[in-house]
């Protein structure tokens, strides 16, 4: 069992150094689990770290699952048999550039009264129950039972979020009554704002969260000499994530990167490299960012790649960092017990056309359906993700042509008698004002599609909670001159289709790309073999990519991403791919597959 005393930690009576790197099974096939954890090892790394997502093992409340990417007990026998120890941590909240911060979306359904993250009821009770399923599975993974795992963070972050010990402390009891016997961490800034309400007492070990482009410094390690507890980088960031519309995050230098590695050594910390490998927001798992900076945009959603500039690839390549890492391993601790697995090899297919299409409004019979006095969020719902219809035909004439969409979470197109109107996006405000074409009269049918671009990870709104759809109400009003509008009129008695879109086989097609927009399209193509690819979307402009079934993540021509990952995995000989596209085809309907990924400052890869 692993322990600590003064600053050192002992693995079953002898010193032992933690070097991690973090990888979430959840971003990553399980095809590809042997062969990163073997690179990690091959890195001269002991440990490889996880977050566990409750949000996708318990996607609606009460259906858990732990199949294909979710199998943590696979992912776990993947690390014993390769021969790496294992950090779990649970959360319940994650943050994680991760949706909903790993938690739940039906926690926010209003009935609930949830305040995530404190002493909050019924949240205890559905944290309890969550963790009593999570923890029967990994319980006998325990290094106590002969298994990896030696220590596990309790809550995540939370010095950066609230200061309620008595919900750590809660947390903690949960932890021991379900016999998760190992050694108990948190993890959080390296100071004493973070750090003050960070854990529940000095015996759960405080790791710092510290790194990047500002390196690691004696200041951090003289910090953690105050905290009685053995030198631990709970997450030395060894990258960083990407939000849409901003520059790719290849932002950290290698002097700054190997200096943070110098400092390490000469500290003779133990640490976790966030990420070693960071793999994928497939579907629609992507979190947000709140800045809460009135001089910044108040949601930035993340990108689908989470490549983070890390040591090992989206694709799993090998790069410079990793190099660097596997040098100072080797040169402080002795060659790597493992040769270094071959670099994959990707394929190009080629141009491929979309040949079939089928537009949104001929396929709502794929969604729930519900009728609604007011428009309710996705939650209200019971829909954790994807977009959700609200529609209205007219029973009376209006004299009224401006739609006020108050609450807007996260970008809403508008249509009138079917016609694209236009479109609003939350980012600096989450209201807007949209004109009609005409004054609305009987008969008149409006709709408007909401996608949820991701709910937020980090900040003081994820207490709040991020609802989705419309949060608030559409009012409709009229622009009298010089700016001045009429006092408006909130509109009730609504169609509400929800739609998930998890599964879009259902989808109608016919021949010819000739369609309106939100619309599916479809196409086919070979594959000579199972090799990764990219998929390109230069002619598409927002929406998702399906890959034989499979959602390999959203696309937007806002970037900086240029194309999707395609898993090798997912490929067969003959292959379908459906495209949901929100805003319209730029040109021909089609995309390109071949072997470049879609970042587009990269760093080079190294072929082993």
């Amino acid at each position: 069992m692993l322990t600590f005393k003064d600053k050192k930690f002992y693995l079953d009576g002898e010193e032992f150094l933690i070097q991690s790197g973090a990888f979430h099974y959840f971003r990553a096939l399980p095809e590809y689990w042997e062969d990163i954890m073997l690179k990690i090892k091959a890195c001269g790394l002991n440990t490889v770290e996880t977050y566990t997502c409750w949000n996708l093992h318990e996607k609606h409340k009460g259906e858990y699952d732990f199949s294909g990417m979710l199998d943590i007990e696979r992912f776990l026998k993947t690390a014993q048999k390769v021969g790496l120890k294992v950090i779990v941590r649970p959360g319940p909240f994650i943050c994680a550039e991760w949706e909903n911060g790993g938690l739940p979306s039906w926690l926010l359904k209003r009935e609930y009264k949830i305040r995530p993250r404190c002493m909050s009821e019924p949240y205890i009770t559905f944290l309890k129950e969550w963790l009593h399923i999570l923890f029967k599975k990994i319980r006998p993974y325990l290094d106590v039972n002969g298994g990896p795992i030696i220590a596990m963070a309790v809550e995540n972050e939370y010095g950066s979020f609230g200061d309620d010990i008595n919900y750590l402390r809660e947390l903690e009891k949960v932890f021991i009554d379900e016999k998760m016997e190992c050694l108990y961490f948190a993890a959080d800034g390296g100071n004493n704002y973070y750090t003050s309400t960070g854990r529940s007492g000095k015996h759960i070990v405080q790791g710092i969260d510290e790194g990047g482009i500002w390196s690691l410094g004696d200041g951090h390690f003289k910090f953690m000499d105050t905290l009685d507890c053995p030198y631990f980088v709970a997450e030395y960031w060894a990258g960083n994530f990407t939000d849409w519309g901003y520059k790719e995050c290849t932002n950290i230098p290698a002097e700054a990167f190997q200096k943070s590695l110098d400092m390490i050594e000469k500290y003779k910390s133990s640490f976790n490299m966030y990420m070693i490998f960071g793999g994928t927001n497939f579907g629609f798992t992507n979190g947000a960012q709140d800045y809460m900076n009135s001089t910044a945009l108040n949601f930035n959603p993340v990108i689908t790649s989470y490549d983070y500039d890390a040591a090992i690839t989206e694709w799993g390549g090998y790069t410079e960092r990793y190099m660097a890492i596997k040098e100072m391993m080797e040169r402080d601790h002795g060659p790597a017990p493992i040769e270094m697995p071959k670099s994959p090899v990707l394929q190009n297919i080629g141009k491929v056309c979309l040949t079939q299409s089928s537009a949104l409004f001929d396929n709502l019979s794929m969604g729930k359906s519900y009728k609604s006095v007011t428009v309710e969020t996705m939650e209200e719902f019971g829909q954790w993700s994807g977009y959700i219809l609200y529609s209205k035909t007219f029973k009376h004439n209006t004299h009224l042509d401006l739609v006020k969409l108050i609450g807007i979470h996260d970008r809403a197109q508008v249509f009138l008698n079917g016609e694209y109107v236009d479109v609003a996006c939350r980012v600096q405000s989450d209201d807007a004002v949209i004109q009609l074409p005409k004054r609305i009269e009987i008969g008149d049918r409006l709709d408007i599609l909401v996608e949820n671009m991701g709910r937020i990870c980090y900040g003081e709104k994820t207490y709040i909670g991020d609802r989705k759809g419309i949060d608030g109400a559409v009012v409709l009003t009229e622009c009298k001159g010089n700016g001045i509008r009429t006092p408006g009129k909130v509109t009730f008695n609504w169609d509400v289709t929800c739609l998930e879109l998890d599964d879009v086989s259902s989808v109608k097609y016919s021949q010819g790309t000739d369609v309106k927009c939100p619309a599916f399209f479809k196409g086919t193509f070979k594959a000579e073999n199972k090799n990764s690819c990219f998929v390109h979307f230069d002619n598409l402009t927002k929406g998702v990519i399906y890959i034989n079934g499979f959602n390999i993540g959203r696309y937007w021509d806002f970037g900086p991403l240029k194309a999707l990952y395609i898993p090798g995995a997912l490929l067969k000989e003959e292959n379908e791919i459906v495209i949901f596209e929100t805003d319209g085809i730029k040109g021909e309907a089609s995309v390109i597959i071949n072997d470049i990924c879609g970042i587009e400052n990269h760093k080079k890869e190294i072929i082993i």
